[in-house]
């Protein structure tokens, strides 16, 4: 049977052009029925099961009748006059309290006994409902169901309170003379005393028997909270008549008191339909109306700030209604209206800490509340110093211009206040009163100029507006905005224009609010002073005075009608005119404008909402999906009933409540009050996160600065709070909704969509993109010209949608491409020469990394170098009687107390190993195989100890060449000329040692100095890696031999010595702590750390076999290009004097020339950072150096760079260093490796071995690697798509950007493996290991957290972070196939649309009601199928979670003006050149 219905229904859709989803499922209509019963009943459940004994019924009924009953007792008693009111009031109230608190008392009792059973709650699985059991009308189990258990124990007496005091009123309010006021007649006042009895049996019972399911829910409470709701309702209508039988004189209450009392007759049918809020949202929505209302504040963003503005702005309007004068009441509420339209509260807490939690704004790469560097202010605290620099001025403009329109007229006014006083007493109209002769600047003439002037100003705002978008009205194309879009664009005339609108043109309404005011005094005080009447006339000044600064555009047009209504009486200025006529003579023009204001705001909403009802209404008949035999149906039903729609409509516009359209469909009910940002929990509070998440948050900041820009241009027309954005960039939807506005300020709401597209979303998208399409599309409007005719050319075709196309804005957006590799990755083209490409990548990473470390990682070598500052007489005193070893003091000087340790031990050495590869001191020691094992090409490396005296051992008189070229057929170093020259303490040392001699191993921690150098003890301590040697010192350290000058030496030209000393074999009786020893400073700069190349998990000849693929040409390349990188960074004038010689043509030396001792220096100023260790230098050469500053010249850098290239020493090291890593990524065999190895690989899932473990321990060197694989990966890709490269510059250039502007790893929120133990993070988390092996370690200082280069762990770092490129390798399980994922930064057009308020509304309060009342969430249901013109499916993933699911939601972000806001400037100088390109783009 089923079956058969399935297939009838699905033929009837298909007949009918469409598939109808139900509304309701059929299984959750008894449950629906239910509990519409027990809402009606107020908890009394009648219903709850067919189980149910009759006396529980019974006792249901008898227990739930008694309030009413008394209730009905007492209002008789007291209408035929055998008890007082007072009287009926308080023993009534009384009978009532006791009543409940027996009651509660006796449930408390029978409860206890039962919890003492242990007895348990069953549940029917088969129809998930509660299996209740019943034992006896006196049973603990049957007092349960009777009397739900309060959650809070005190909420026993505080309930009981509350039904005492709402009984007893309640006999006040139903009882027959309190309509008698109303003139109704007796039927009508038994019709209302009827369902008020009810209304308290059905207001009363939630107190005593437990709240039940409201259709209105706004936030789960706890505590039993929701059974006040109904209290709340009941006492606001009583308070309501106490207020008009208070004030009976006020005529316009009477008709308020009236529908007061027809609420609390029908409050059970109004509670059913869930138009009564809830207690929570009740407050929170008269807080906000009182606010916006009375006030004349905005919609606020959050509760607390509601809370406090409402505070404030309460106490200084009582200030402000008890002033003694009529000139200090206007300064003052002028003064005040001002201070309170200024974000007060975010200036305020803006200048205290960054931890204080009222701190809102951007986070990431644009953080607005942490402090830039130490020292520096934030980004917040330095636009808030900027907008108090504007506010304060406009202050006291607005404070003098207050005084000056008011302090010389005090004579004038106590003249007016005379006659008024006067008038009064006699009973007569204030407006019959003639005033004397006005002051000019209160006189028609002076009131027409500013009122001429304030419409001017209205007019060319509205036309500025207008003129900014696409669609006239939202009608009409714009023939103008193509040229208005490029001069908002291009110049900064719409901008300022804009800006004078809306900051300076205030002060013009100011003085005309001024004016109006003051002309007709004498109505504003015809009131006795501090009545409530007074207090009432106050009330629309201080709000007008207030408007014209929170919402200036909107004041503009309220004074320029003001003014235009006026004329038309005949009169000018507004004085008398029409507005005698519309309302009565004697209201002030205070409040004539209060009218006139919320005529506006009303008026406006009512448009809304019937343009809302007409798309509900017709477009199931313009969209044929969406047509269904009930549409007929529901288009008669409401035509029948289109007064009652009508009257829900205007109902709405004045409650601020939504217009709620069952089901989605066009049957239309009042939503229940709720704050304008509708949802009840912070905003920003959840999201459905996932991968896609990173992008939204990537583009927010860009999005709502630019948004936010063309919002105060006023390319987005009037705005205010409550309004609703889309923004669509391909597959992207951006929602934003302004939450709060003010003076220069507006608060927005950021929430991205999913991009997984599902078929309802899909058919939204399209008709969003089709309606932006045609709207900004210059190709789909020729289209539309041929083949649609002129009027769908000139007029919007999607008029008659939610969706209203705006503008379009840029903003640095990232550009998705996908593609699948099959063809490519398993090429063995490709295979074949990733290798090559990682040794490449791999040794131009690593001297990129040597060469650009920046000196914040040397802060602590500062530090040793000033505590050395105090032996500075101890250096000059051994350099006076050492002259033989002065070439020595041109090298780095390291302090005593100095003490740097290998990566690995802790975090501040592994952040420090920039300064150890040149120190060299180390408390790690190579292991025994490791350096044993040292032959063939490693034997060319040289060694030293850093502890012992070193053992010198001399190789050659062999020069650097005197070109790049390089030979490998002479060797020096492999010479016999083996023999080891001790200079002194032979017999101390007792024998030479070599790396071959068994390593012994000591746990002590050694350190090294210069400065240990004394003339007793004539061995010469060296910093390892550090060595370079001249002939004076030849001579004195090596008196038995003297080296000879090669002839044509370029070095003769430094007037010393240029024989080298190759020190090969430096070491100790402990050769484990053998360090390697380079020939010149710059060998040493380029050299890897010594950690990187000592305790090898691999054996010499192991690393040998790999190091044919070593790639020795590129090798030389990169030192030249290095090393000249590495000098003129070194000193700038360097570079400086190189270009100016190569213009010039006496030069002899086109690239310039510079002291030995200055290069000597430099490096070492470069490492140490020692102002001491970079002023002394040799006197030889000196004596021969000169240039034009008065710094010494001498030979040519490139002799450096050439000795440098000379240096096997270095190259052996960098031999071992990418064997080493190839072994460890690619492994030791020479067969192709799998497409699925070089994935795996790719993205860091390397199997574990002792060699990975190796690689683990120095973090920064397994980074590395690893990047060098991927980027070998990228080019290996590359060259087979587009071909190879041409030279070694293009293949610089591509690794330079790969490095630099790149991301290359996995797609992933994190990495596949941890990261390495020192990996500096980009936040205050502490580091991730690498491997179990592997300890984390604290975080040290901040400036220890980052890499020097600040490369982004993973993919959604690096999108946050702004990498213009990002490239991952994936597998598609399902297909098999290898997949590229390749994103790219760059400015792209994003189309903006204005939503319908309404229409959002509407949707969220059916989803609302729909889900947490009816619990209707099947997946199929009608209300989430795709609507294209109302975007339902859309508008429900926007809704908060749980009920929505948008993938990312901000906080609310707060801009102000762009010109003053450090945010938007920090934010637009990052989309400069596509967001953050090269090295600071990391």
């Amino acid at each position: 049977m089923n079956d058969f219905s399935t297939t009838s229904r699905l033929a009837w859709a298909a007949a009918h052009g469409g598939m109808e989803s139900p509304l309701v499922n059929e299984y959750k209509k008894p449950f629906i029925r239910r509990r519409l019963l027990e809402t009606f009943l107020g908890g009394l459940r009648l219903c709850a099961s067919d189980d149910i004994p009759p006396f529980v019924y019974i006792l249901q009924i008898l227990l739930f009748s008694v309030v009413p009953l008394i209730t009905v007792l007492f209002i008789l008693l007291e209408h035929n006059q055998f008890i007082s009111l007072s009287g009926a009031i308080f023993v009534g109230g009384i009978i009532d309290f006791i009543y409940c608190l027996l009651l509660q008392l006796i449930a408390y009792f029978f409860r206890s006994q039962k919890s003492k059973t242990g007895d348990t709650t069953q549940v029917n699985i088969a129809s998930d409902e509660e299996v209740l059991e019943f034992d006896s009308p006196l049973g603990p189990k049957t007092w349960s169901f009777l009397i739900r258990e309060k959650k809070l124990k005190g909420g026993i007496l505080i309930y009981s309170l509350v039904v005492g005091l709402v009984g007893g009123c309640c006999i006040y309010y139903i009882r027959p003379a309190t309509v008698h006021h109303l003139s109704l007649p007796w039927a009508a006042t038994l019709g209302f005393i009827i369902p008020g009895i009810l209304t308290v049996a059905v207001g009363m019972w939630p107190l005593i028997g437990g709240s039940p399911p409201e259709p209105a829910t706004f936030h789960q409470l706890s505590w039993s909270l929701p059974s006040l709701s109904r209290p709340a309702h009941m006492l606001t209508c009583i308070l309501v008549h106490f207020i008009t039988s208070s004030n009976s004189y006020i005529t316009w209450l009477h008709p308020i008191d009236g529908m007061f009392h027809l609420i609390f007759a029908t409050a059970p049918v109004l509670w059913l339909l869930g138009i009564l809020p809830p207690i929570d949202a009740y407050i929170l929505w008269f807080l906000e109306q009182w606010h916006v209302l009375v006030l004349g504040g905005s919609a606020m963003s959050s509760t607390r700030r509601l809370v406090a503005q409402v505070i404030l702005g309460t106490l200084t309007l009582f200030i402000t209604a008890v002033l003694p004068s009529f000139p200090a009441m206007m300064v003052f509420a002028a003064c005040r209206g001002f201070l309170l339209s200024v974000d007060f509260g975010w200036t305020v807490s803006s200048l205290l800490s960054p931890r204080v939690s009222l701190l809102t704004g951007f986070s990431g790469k644009y953080q607005e509340t942490q402090p830039e560097s130490p020292g520096r202010q934030s980004l917040r605290r330095v636009t808030c110093q900027r907008e108090t620099a504007l506010v304060a001025p406009l202050f006291a403009a607005v404070a003098g211009i207050s005084l000056a329109a008011h302090l010389p007229h005090l004579a004038w006014y106590r003249r007016v206040a005379a006659l008024t006083a006067e008038a009064t007493a006699n009973g007569t109209s204030a407006a019959t009163i003639d005033l004397p002769p006005r002051p000019a600047l209160f006189q028609e003439p002076a009131r027409a100029v500013l009122g001429v002037a304030v419409v001017v100003v209205t007019v060319t705002m509205l036309v500025i507006n207008e003129a900014q978008k696409v669609y006239l009205l939202g009608l009409v194309r714009n023939p103008l905005f193509p040229a208005c879009h490029r001069l908002h664009a291009s110049s900064t005339t719409i901008h300022i224009l804009t800006q004078m609108l809306h900051i300076g043109c205030p002060l013009l309404s100011l003085v005309m609010v001024h004016q109006l005011v003051a002309a007709e005094v004498h109505l504003q005080m015809a009131a006795p002073a501090q009545s409530f009447i007074h207090l009432l006339l106050t009330i629309p000044l201080a709000r007008m005075l207030r408007q014209i600064w929170q919402f200036p555009h909107v004041s503009y047009i309220h004074l320029s009608l003001y003014y235009l209504v006026g004329l038309m009486g005949g009169q000018e200025g507004g004085r008398g005119g029409a507005w005698h006529t519309l309302l009565p003579p004697a209201t002030p023009p205070a409040t004539r404008i209060l009218v006139l204001s919320l005529g506006y705001l009303w008026g406006g909403r009512v448009l809304t909402g019937l343009y809302t009802v007409l798309l509900f209404l017709l477009t199931p008949f313009t969209e044929k999906k969406q047509k269904s035999s009930i549409n007929f149906f529901l288009l008669g039903f409401n035509l029948a009933l289109l007064p009652v729609v009508v009257g829900v409509v205007v109902l709405s516009a004045v409650l601020s409540a939504p217009l709620l359209p069952v089901f989605t469909l066009p049957v239309f009910l009042l939503g229940f009050p709720r704050p304008l940002r509708f949802w009840s929990y912070p905003v920003g509070r959840a999201s459905n996160s996932s991968c896609d998440s990173v992008y939204y948050e990537q583009l927010t900041p860009h999005i709502i600065c630019t948004l936010h820009s063309l919002q105060q241009a006023g390319a987005l027309g009037i705005t205010e709070p409550g309004e609703h954005f889309l923004l669509r960039w391909e597959d992207r939807f951006i929602w934003v909704q302004i939450l709060e506005s003010g003076f220069t300020y507006q608060y927005y709401s950021v929430k991205g969509l999913e991009l997984q597209e599902t078929s309802c979303h899909t058919a939204e998208a399209s008709r969003v993109d089709a309606s932006f399409s045609q709207a900004f599309d210059r190709d789909d409007k020729v289209t539309n010209n041929i083949n649609n005719g002129l009027l769908s050319s000139l007029f919007n075709p999607h008029a008659f949608h939610t969706l209203t196309p705006l503008t379009q804005l840029s903003a640095p957006c990232y550009s998705d491409t996908r593609n699948v590799l099959t063809g490519v990755i398993d090429s063995p083209d490709t295979l074949g020469i990733i290798k090559e490409y990682f040794h490449k990548a791999l040794l131009y990473i690593i001297m990129d990394y040597v060469v650009n470390k920046p000196s914040s990682l040397l802060g602590s070598s500062r530090n040793a170098n000033r505590e050395g500052s105090a032996n500075q007489s101890e250096r000059k005193q051994a350099q006076a009687n050492n002259r033989k070893r002065e070439h020595l003091k041109n090298l780095p000087k390291v302090d005593n107390k100095s003490e740097y340790i290998f990566e690995g031990d802790s975090q501040f050495s592994r952040d420090m190993d920039s300064v150890r590869q040149y120190s060299g001191h180390s408390n790690r020691r190579p292991s025994h195989s490791s350096w044993n094992s040292q032959s063939g090409r490693g034997s060319r490396l040289a060694w030293v100890d850093d502890h012992n005296p070193v053992i010198i051992a001399r190789t050659g008189d062999t020069p650097p060449p005197t070109s790049p070229g390089w030979n490998d057929e002479e060797d020096p170093l492999e010479s016999d000329h083996e023999g080891t020259i001790n200079l002194k303490n032979k017999s101390k040392s007792g024998k030479t040692s070599f790396p071959g001699l068994p390593n012994t191993r000591n746990s002590q921690e050694h350190t090294v100095s210069l400065e240990n150098v004394t003339e007793s003890d004539r061995q010469v301590h060296f910093i390892p890696g550090l060595m370079y040697d001249s002939s004076s010192d030849d001579e004195a350290l090596y008196p038995r031999g003297r080296r000879k000058h090669p002839q044509g030496s370029k070095h003769r030209g430094m007037g010393s010595s240029t024989t080298k000393v190759n020190l090969r074999v430096l070491s100790h009786p402990e050769p484990s702590r053998a360090l390697p020893i380079y020939e010149s400073p710059l060998s040493a700069a380029l050299a890897p750390p010594p950690d990187w190349i000592t305790d090898l998990p691999y054996d010499q000849e192991v690393i040998d076999d790999v190091q044919d693929s070593f790639p020795h040409a590129w090798f030389k390349f990169l030192l030249n290009a290095f090393g000249n990188i590495y000098i003129e960074k070194l000193d700038p004038t360097l570079a400086s004097n190189n270009n100016n010689n190569k213009n010039s043509t006496n030069s002899a030396n086109p690239r310039g020339q510079s002291n030995s001792s200055n290069i000597n220096n430099a490096s070492a100023s470069y490492r140490d950072q020692a102002s001491g260790s970079s002023q002394s230098s040799s006197s030889t050469t000196n004596s021969s150096s000169s240039s034009s500053s008065g710094k010494p010249t001498g030979i040519d850098r490139e002799t450096y760079v050439q000795r440098m290239q000379y240096d096997e020493t270095l190259e052996e090291s960098y031999r071992l260093l990418a064997g080493t890593c190839h072994l460890c990524l690619l492994g030791s065999e020479s067969l192709l490796p799998s497409p699925s190895q070089v994935y795996r690989t790719f993205t860091g899932h390397l199997s574990w071995s002792t060699a990975i473990e190796w690689l683990a321990a120095r973090p920064r060197l397994y980074e590395f690697a690893l990047q060098a694989y991927r980027i070998g990966v990228k080019l290996a890709l590359d060259h087979t798509l587009i071909g190879g490269m041409t030279g070694w510059a293009e293949l610089q250039a591509a690794l330079d950007d790969y490095t630099h502007n790149w991301y290359l790893g996995p797609d992933t929120d994190t990495p596949p493996t941890p990261a390495p133990a020192d990996r500096p993070l980009l936040s205050s988390t502490p580091p991730r290991p690498l491997l179990s092996s592997v300890p984390s370690h604290p975080v040290l200082s901040p400036s220890l957290l980052y890499d020097d280069t600040g490369k982004p762990i993973t993919w959604p770092e690096a999108v946050r972070m702004e990498i213009p490129n990002l490239f991952s390798l994936g597998y598609n399980v399902v297909k098999g196939v290898h997949t590229s994922h390749l994103l790219s930064l760059g400015d792209a057009g994003v189309w903006v649309g204005r939503l319908g308020g309404e229409a959002v509304r509407g949707l969220w309060a059916s989803l609302v009601a729909e889900l947490l009342y009816l619990t209707n969430d099947d997946d199929e249901r009608y209300s989430i199928q795709a609507h294209p013109v109302l975007l339902r499916n859309l508008t429900i993933q926007a809704a908060d979670p749980p009920l929505g699911y948008p993938i990312f939601s901000s906080s609310p972000l707060r801009l102000g003006p762009p010109w003053l806001s450090a945010t938007y400037q920090r934010v637009q100088a990052g989309s400069g050149g596509g967001g953050g390109g090269g090295r600071d783009g990391y």
